[in-house]
């Protein structure tokens, strides 16, 4: 890349106890194709004990290397100490157990010069031990999922997308934004990109900008981290009461197998009956995994997510009754004052798409000449519609009132030509 075009870029990496993952991203920034004269590293030892500090004072680093130490204050409030004392107009976050591809941080500079003022979600493919857990290899579907569906052009971007674990930002854009939300759990980053979401920012995949990461979750850890995410999004939804329909908090009442709602009712009344009866659920899993009986594994292992996840909302409510009321606190339509156009797809559909893309309106009526044919609503969390969105929400949503419209169109242009 020539100096010209080149473009100073902060990479920041908050690390809790992890000094050998740690090592091994801070290696593999040493082999990036981008200048690396233009790089700054930011490390933000958050509570460590493990003697990361010391290894990052006697590491040799062909590029800038800036070490921060702090009191634990969580991942969210490394990144924006870290974010406070960068020096680059481009912030990079890496965690501390990714690998990064050589043409990373190109990739990340290249995204923004293609979209500038956007926020880019780099690809963070798993890498799993040998002979993982099926909770590794679930989650690893799960993640390369989501990566697939973000590559999709017509992908229509919501807060939930927000990964920090490979994200980048200009600089002065995220000091703007404010950072993430320390006061929070966990799900800081779904806050944080509900705010750029909601500022009309937009968030961008690049699937070039590839950051490998080293899975090292376990089952246990999930559980503890669900529950929190329970806590986090009764914060979340007190916030942005417009999300709290759309929350997994507002699905307690929707049917489940009977284990489930047993477990459910416990969370809320007897929280101490039901942390022992998912303890000894928890030892049959094992059982499971050894017999391979692995749709019985996932069927228990979802069941006591999901009982985690109202523990984690039972803490923050306490009752059921709290429950009904925090929803019930939420706007009934959540489309009151949205951004609206109507659009005439006898004008064509490349035109139609055009419109979208200038006006990038919350919902859209849609209809062909006279003939009306629905409405994409607005999605609360979700950005505003662009044109690559049209052609998908005609055919997944309204596929058949389009034809009926079509076709009454042409039986009342026979009827005028005969």
């Amino acid at each position: 890349m020539h100096d010209e075009l080149a473009m100073d870029i902060s990479v920041i990496i908050p690390t809790h106890d992890r000094s050998t993952p740690l090592r091994r991203t801070l290696d593999a920034l040493g082999a990036q194709s981008y200048p690396l004269r233009r790089i700054e590293v930011v490390v933000v030892a958050d509570g460590c004990t493990d003697g990361t500090a010391d290894m990052l004072r006697h590491y040799t680093a062909p590029y800038a290397l800036r070490v921060i130490e702090q009191p634990c204050q969580g991942a969210g409030g490394a990144r924006n100490h870290g974010a406070a004392q960068a020096t680059g107009r481009l912030l990079l976050f890496q965690d501390d157990d990714m690998e990064p591809v050589p043409s990373l941080i190109q990739a990340h500079v290249q995204a923004h010069r293609r979209w500038p003022g956007s926020v880019i979600i780099g690809a963070s493919p798993p890498v799993l031990p040998e002979g993982s857990s099926l909770f590794l290899l679930d989650l690893r579907r799960w993640w390369e999922d989501q990566f697939h569906e973000m590559g999709r052009p017509d992908h229509r971007y919501t807060y939930r997308d927000l990964l920090t674990g490979n994200l980048s930002i200009e600089a002065g854009l995220f000091a703007r934004t404010g950072g993430f939300d320390i006061s929070l759990p966990c799900r800081e980053d779904y806050e944080f990109g509900m705010r750029l979401v909601k500022a009309g920012i937009r968030l961008a995949f690049a699937a070039d900008a590839v950051s490998h990461h080293h899975e090292t979750a376990d089952l246990d850890r999930s559980f503890r981290r669900v529950r929190q995410e329970g806590c986090a999004d009764v914060l979340i939804g007190r916030r942005y009461p417009e999300l709290r329909y759309a929350l997994p908090l507002a699905s307690l009442e929707m049917p489940g197998s009977r284990l489930s709602r047993v477990l459910r009712a416990y969370a809320f009344q007897r929280p101490g009956i039901g942390d022992g009866l998912a303890a000894t659920l928890r030892s049959t899993l094992n059982l499971l995994e050894r017999t391979h009986l692995r749709g019985r594994w996932r069927r228990l292992c979802s069941t006591l997510r999901d009982y985690w996840y109202w523990r984690g909302v039972a803490d923050v409510l306490g009752s059921r009754r709290a429950l009904a009321g925090f929803l019930q606190g939420g706007p009934v339509h959540v489309d009151d004052g949205a951004h609206e156009i109507e659009i005439d797809l006898h004008e064509g559909l490349e035109a139609a798409e055009r419109r979208l893309d200038e006006e990038r309106p919350a919902c859209v009526r849609i209809r062909y000449g006279k003939q009306p044919i629905g409405r994409i609503p607005p999605t609360p969390g979700a950005e505003r519609l662009r044109g690559a969105h049209l052609r998908p929400g005609l055919a997944r949503q309204l596929a058949t009132p389009l034809l009926i419209a079509l076709a009454m169109e042409a039986a009342q242009g026979e009827r005028l030509w005969p």
